[in-house]
């Protein structure tokens, strides 16, 4: 047969699930903008609902369908969970059959599985429109496992697919990386020839000229990358990064958070682009990202016995009190605040996710109770409002509001580290249900590319890279942008392998997609150019959101999972 159906249940509070593609159906605000899709200042709220782009959903009310393929979802995977029938319901399945996709699709109370994947609409980016292809139907047997269960809570939902997620038997051997020591060395060179700007004296997030790449703080910015190379590297890198500190530093705003991009020149620009009445926006999660790795490079600094700077301490420190402000005013970190006066311009989402752990790590440097209190009741609220909901939102600034795994893992962050500061229970239990949750973001499953695109001519292996969200329909190498450390420790804690299981597949499948002069990468336009060795694209396209010629193709350039892979070989892989 060529189609599947799978009766759930046809109440309205049905949260239905897709890994990587689908989280309460999608049930949210929508808005059809082209990419990248921004807030504007005329609907900026600091009361701000979910609000998402035009991505495959169902209505608010629960009406509609979903039908996606399995190239984008990170698991063949969908499923239903009834709150109010204390019920759950997952479908797996298989990739393909014969080469062509299975299709996952919810209406109505039902799962259907489609082959060839049916869908009347497709998804291009930013954009849902009508599918000209004709379906056919074709015979065949779609195999499957239907695990059909009592079930209290999302938090059990999520156990229970953390557990199966690999029930299919698919092929899930990871790759054989490059020699750690050989990866960073290949890393080092190219951040020290390509990403260092002399002029400003800073490890630059892109390698053109281009003014929006050359600086951001966090978000992949430059108060993230050099740390590793501070780590692992010599004298020049760590001279290197501590001119970058003291740059970033000098972005410092008076609220404590950091000017959001500077140009080649020095500029500096907000996260609202060049919309006017956006000049001093500011995405959160940057400065978030910002406080908790500043507490990285001091305690590096200790190790290496050199004395932390007066001005880095003071510039930390006004970070801390900057976030502990903004929640005391307002209840929550918001998503985009003024970064001159800290006032909330959109508020909302989970962006913030990272914040309680640079406080509870401020707590542990300068010993102020104050930040140990917020990073409880603000992490408590992102436990309330985002993870018991079942999703977190709003982790990348080129997304609106959309569901993602970037604030889902800086979540994690936030729960491990406040345990390991606290050693209360509570946070090792958000920890565990967060890290189900992850596992929903990453591909647990070795994606069969045609033999003629790229990645099929380099056998490339897609178990363990991460969805980073909704919006962007593509896996990564690693984690946006963390080196999962924490999923690492909560093996180390509760020794249940299974975490232990899912580090490994994310931080041993990223060296492959880099780009080396032994194995080199090409790009998918028709006259192929060669990237350049160190760098690694951020495309793993399983899915067909940018067309069928783009799936397991990159294009040439050089992305934020170069970041990814240096935190992954200054944090986890010498731990294996």
């Amino acid at each position: 047969m060529a189609i599947k159906i799978i009766p759930t249940l046809n109440n309205k509070d049905n949260y239905v699930f897709i890994p990587a593609c689908c989280y309460a159906g999608n049930q949210f605000h929508v808005l059809k903008y082209s990419y990248p899709p921004l807030f504007k200042p005329d609907n900026a709220r600091i009361d701000m609902p979910i609000t998402i782009s035009d991505v495959p959903r169902l209505e608010p009310d629960g009406s509609g369908k979903i039908e996606v393929t399995t190239g984008d979802a990170a698991t063949p995977c969908i499923g239903v969970f009834s709150p109010s029938e204390k019920r759950g319901i997952l479908v797996f399945t298989v990739q393909q059959i014969n080469g062509k996709n299975v299709g996952l699709a919810y209406e109505d109370g039902e799962i259907r599985l489609t082959w060839p994947a049916k869908r009347e609409k497709v998804y291009r980016m930013c954009c849902m429109s009508d599918n000209e292809t004709q379906w056919v139907d074709e015979p065949a047997e779609i195999p499957c496992q239907i695990l059909d269960f009592a079930c209290e809570s999302l938090s059990q939902f999520y156990r229970v697919f953390f557990e199966n997620r690999k029930i299919m038997g698919l092929d899930c051997q990871r790759p054989e990386p490059l020699p750690y020591d050989k990866q960073f060395e290949i890393q080092r060179d190219k951040f020290n020839t390509m990403n260092w700007n002399e002029s400003l004296g800073i490890y630059q997030v892109g390698t053109t000229d281009h003014r929006f790449q050359v600086w951001q703080p966090g978000w992949v910015g430059g108060a993230m990358s050099g740390y590793p190379l501070m780590k692992l590297g010599g004298e020049i890198e760590f001279e290197r990064q501590m001119k970058t500190l003291s740059f970033l530093f000098s972005t410092q705003c008076e609220s404590g958070f950091f000017h959001s991009v500077v140009d080649k020149d020095g500029n500096s620009f907000g996260d609202g682009l060049d919309m006017k009445g956006a000049e001093h926006w500011h995405l959160i999660r940057k400065s978030a990202d910002v406080l908790y790795f500043l507490f990285k490079h001091f305690k590096l600094m200790r190790e290496k016995n050199i004395e932390i700077p007066y001005d880095f301490v003071q510039g930390a420190k006004k970070a801390a009190d900057g976030f502990a402000r903004l929640f005391n005013r307002y209840g929550q970190f918001g998503q985009i605040v003024d970064v001159h006066t800290g006032e909330i311009c959109v508020g909302g989402s989970t962006c913030g996710a990272i914040a309680p752990a640079g406080l509870a790590e401020a707590y542990r440097f300068f010993g102020n109770p104050e930040y140990l209190r917020v990073a409880r009741e603000s992490a408590e609220a992102y436990y309330q409002n985002s993870l018991c909901e079942g999703y977190t939102t709003g982790g990348p600034g080129d997304m609106l509001q959309c569901v993602d795994s970037e604030s889902a893992f800086g979540l994690l962050e936030s729960f491990v580290v406040l345990y390991d500061v606290t050693n209360e229970e509570k946070w090792l239990k958000y920890a565990k249900e967060n890290a189900h949750y992850c596992s929903s973001w990453v591909v647990s499953y070795n994606y069969l590319f045609s033999s003629d695109s790229e990645f099929g001519r380099l056998g490339m292996k897609t178990v363990g890279s991460v969805f980073a969200n909704l919006q962007n329909k593509h896996s990564a190498p690693g984690i946006c942008t963390l080196s999962g450390d924490s999923i690492y420790k909560l093996w180390k804690w509760t020794e249940d392998p299974l975490y232990l299981e899912l580090i490994k597949d994310i931080a041993l499948t990223i060296g492959q997609y880099m780009s080396t002069d032994e194995r080199p990468i090409y790009d998918w336009e028709l006259e192929a150019s060669r990237m350049p060795q160190g760098f690694i694209n951020e495309r793993v396209n399983m899915s067909d959101w940018e067309g069928p010629d783009k799936v397991g193709g990159v294009f040439n350039g050089s992305c934020w999972s170069e970041t990814s892979n240096l935190l992954v070989l200054a944090e986890v892989l010498q731990l294996f």
